[in-house]
This record gives structure tokens, sequence and C-alpha cells, in this order.
């Protein structure tokens, strides 16, 4: 009997550690659906918002986001019209900007088995705020036309039943193992269709990677960096920096200004708009690129050490640890060398007067090259 109560209080011991310890499944309204607007994608573009969620933290603190595995229940063909989706972490300002804006966390894969889209290995920090994440589509060149897109993150499925995601898995997978959602799906209220045209109409989208918006720059050089991709499928054939709405062409640093920078130069002080546009070779002109505001301040000149007022030199040796000043001590010997007034000739002895005849004769022969100098001037003149 006694051997029973002791098997019981282990047990309840047992189940009382894993049960608080125990994951708490997310439901759906634990989730923010920001709701991707209704829109048109075309051909070969990309940064096309389908869906925007607040993903929240699935323990009293910092998480991680593990995996996601999602599907389109529009009419639009996985891997036929929609040639991929990406996952993209809110990194800018609010709100969705792609490319080289928001974090790039990775681009799904397809499982054709289950028609889902996943994408795992991410481990991406969640605070206790939340992340929120962005999830764009982009089209493949042939797409059919007015077909639709609509982005679901269906009920949790977790064949295994053990927490971790597995290829064929749905929902949403967490390290605390509070994965969801686990009553309804989170589903997009709007759908974006697929619209065709005969010829590419979309102009590149460029972004300024270097500096930052609101960034200070201390130096009278700095090179600005960017990228640059077509939209339609084409490729840019130039870009351009405008500062201060002043035009400048820039270089490209790999094939067709995938990278590009400019480098500018004897720069001022003052704040700066820097500006960017392009086009590609169908003359396709992107009129808005992107736009950053900079401040120019260079930093004052600091001198350590002192300034000898003696010498009008700077000294920096002359500061002691205290940061105060001294001076190194005049010699003596060589101010009264300075300061010593010459003999009179009259108290000079016989070898001090000869010292001082060749003196005046020396001045006497250079007086008068200059005079021969000066009367062959003129002459010359006549």
């Amino acid at each position: 009997m006694k051997n029973s109560y002791k098997i019981l209080i282990v047990s309840f011991i047992i189940f009382s550690f894993f049960g608080t310890s125990s994951a708490k499944a997310l439901i759906n309204s634990d989730f923010t659906n920001h709701q991707a607007p209704s829109s048109y994608c075309y051909p070969q573009e990309f940064d096309k918002l389908v869906m925007d969620l607040t993903i929240p933290s699935g323990r009293n603190g910092e998480d991680k986001l593990l995996a996601i595995a999602l599907e389109n229940i529009g009419t639009a063909k996985d891997f036929y019209d929609i040639e991929r989706f990406k996952l993209w972490k809110d990194d800018d300002t609010p709100g969705f900007q792609g490319l080289e804006k928001d974090k790039e966390l990775g681009t799904f894969t397809f499982n054709g088995l289950n028609n889902n889209w996943y994408l795992d290995n991410l481990e991406e920090l969640v605070s206790l705020e939340g992340l929120r994440i962005f999830v764009s589509v982009e089209i493949w060149k042939h797409a059919t036309a007015n077909r639709s897109i609509q982005l679901r993150i269906p009920i949790l499925y977790d064949e295994n039943s053990n927490g971790d995601f597995d290829i064929g898995d749905l929902g949403i997978f967490m390290e605390s193992k509070n994965n969801g959602p686990s009553d309804e799906a989170i589903v997009n209220s709007y759908s974006q269709t697929i619209r065709d045209f005969v010829i590419d109409n979309l102009a590149p989208k460029t972004v300024i990677t270097e500096p930052e918006n609101n960034s200070i720059i201390d130096t009278e050089n700095y090179t600005i960096k960017g990228v640059a991709r077509d939209q339609g499928g084409s490729t840019p054939s130039w870009v351009k920096i405008g500062i201060n709405n002043v035009w400048y062409e820039v270089d490209s640093t790999s094939s067709n200004y995938g990278t590009w920078e400019y480098q500018w130069q004897d720069i001022t002080e003052g704040d700066y708009i820097l500006k960017t546009k392009s086009a590609d070779w169908l003359n396709n002109t992107e009129t808005d690129g992107d736009s950053i505001t900079v401040e120019v301040n260079f930093p004052e000149l600091v001198i350590e050490g002192c300034i000898d007022s003696n010498a009008l030199n700077y000294n920096p040796e002359a500061t002691r640890d205290d940061g105060s000043c001294e001076y190194p001590p005049i010699d003596e010997e060589e101010e009264e060398e300075e300061e010593e007034e010459e003999k009179p000739i009259s108290e000079m002895n016989e070898q001090e007067l000869k010292a001082k005849i060749k003196e005046v004769q020396q001045m006497i022969i250079e007086l008068l090259n200059q005079l021969i100098i000066l009367i062959q001037s003129q002459i010359s003149q006549l």
C-alpha cells in the first residue's frame, strides 16, 4: 500500500513538473492579421505583398520563430503561375518596403505532395511585443491572367505531435513549442489578381543601402552604395543618384546595376536629400525611387597638448598628466647670447678689429655686386 502511495506521489510530481512547462498552442486571436490589400500582380514583378502578420511570443519573454508552412487558396497554380514566396521581417519604417529595406528571412519551398509552401530553420527572435512578418509573391513570366493569390496559414498540423516541424506539417512552429494556430486558419481577407501585358511597362526599382536614412556623414568624401532590380523581365540600363536634385550617373559594380556606387567627393557641411531613379532597356523610367535624408557634419578639431606662447608652436610634449601645461625652461645662456650687445670698436683688441674690418669689406663687396646688377638692369631697359 505504501509503495502505491509512493508511485502516486512520484507520478504527481512528474506530471506537475512537465505540466507547468508544457507548451500551450497559440490560437487565431493571438496573431494580429494586418491584411495585405487587394492588388494586381504582373509577370516577373517582385515585392508584391500577400500577407502581413504579427506573430506573438509563445512564452512570457523571448521566443524564436522556427518554421512556417502556408497555402494559396486562390486560383493561381503553385509553381505554374506562382514562381516563389518570400518571407520578410519588418526592419525599416513600419510596413512593407521589401528590397534591401526589410530583412529578407528566406524563400519558401514548394511541397508538391501536400500543395503547400514551407520555410524552416529560421530561428528568428520573437520579442514579448511580437514579430511582424510579411510574405511577398513573384509571378512566372508566362502566368495565366485573372488567376488569384490568397494566402492562409492552415490550422496547426503536427503529424508526429512532437512540437517540431517536419515536411508535411502545417502552421507556425516556435522554439517554445507553443505552435499554432490551433483553432482556425489565419486567412488574408483580400486576394491579389494576376494581370498580363503585351509589352513590359514596369520600371526598375532602386534602393540606397549606404548611408542609411537620417545618418550623419563626417568626411569630405563618401561612397554611396545601392542596389537595382528591374520588374517585368528587362534589366536596368542606367541608374542615377540625385543629391539635392542635382543628378549624377552611378557606377555599376555588378551585372546590370545589381549593385552600384557613387563616389561623393568634396562634400560641404549641411543637410542633403539623396534620391535615386533608373530606367530599363525599354525606357520604362522610375520616377520616384528611393529617398533618404543625411546630415554632413565634420567633427571639431580638438588639439591635445599645449601651445608654447614663447615659441608660438604646438608643443604636444608640454602637457602634464593632469592636463595642465608646462613649458620647457628657456636656456639662460642662449638668451644671454641673443641679448648680448656688440662690443664698441674702441674696446676691441687687434684680432677683433681685423675680424670686424673683414666683415665690413665683405659687406662692401656684396653692396657693390648688387649695385652692378641694378645698373645692368637699367641699361638693358634703355
